[in-house]
């Protein structure tokens, strides 16, 4: 007997915004934006097996792209990157962002969510446009904190990527267009919950 093989998605993102040093996400954000020290990511989720990333409670997905963090190089390869996507933190959900990449030869890591505390309306709206990032230094198993601030994804950008919907693992377009549709569902449910 014939077993279907996985088909799963991948769909593109990019959020900017400022980062920098203060006491919490947002005085960051404005001493960044202050200073100009912009920050950027271009990134890619791959869901190779769509069944399988929603059975998954964490919702794991792998990342790939480039990135851009002011005095800290220009489009950066993010390497090993991945996101959690709706999974359980507290009372909340949370979208976790894991972007590793290297500088001067030494290894770092833009970190961040997005918070979602049971949106409604243009609530919904800001949480899922909204992450609070953070870029840490690693080196000898230690994470030092150099910067913090808010990235966010524009309209246009979204419109981008409602676009960039592509299919992993088949060429059928109906497969691919169901894989869509169950993905959208997942994601407007998850964000009720």
């Amino acid at each position: 007997m014939a077993t279907t093989k996985p088909s799963g998605l991948r769909f593109s993102e990019s959020l900017s915004g400022y980062l920098g040093r203060g006491e919490n996400h947002w005085s960051a954000y404005e001493a960044g934006r202050a200073a100009n020290l912009h920050a950027r990511f271009w990134v890619t989720v791959h869901i190779p097996n769509l069944q399988a990333f929603m059975a998954d409670p964490e919702h794991e997905a792998s990342l790939s792209g480039r990135l851009t963090v002011a005095g800290m190089g220009h489009s950066r390869p993010v390497e090993d990157g991945r996101i959690h996507l709706f999974c359980s933190r507290g009372e909340g959900k949370r979208l976790l962002y894991f972007l590793p990449f290297e500088h001067g030869g030494q290894r770092f890591l833009l970190q961040g969510e997005k918070r979602l505390n049971r949106p409604k309306g243009l609530d919904a709206w800001r949480q899922m446009t909204t992450l609070f990032a953070e870029v840490l230094q690693q080196a000898d198993g230690e994470e030092a904190l150099l910067y913090r601030g808010v990235l966010r994804i524009s309209l246009p950008r979204v419109l981008l990527q409602a676009i960039s919907f592509r299919p992993l693992g088949t060429i059928n377009p109906l497969r691919f267009l169901a894989d869509c549709a169950r993905f959208l569902r997942f994601s407007s449910r998850e964000m009720r919950l």
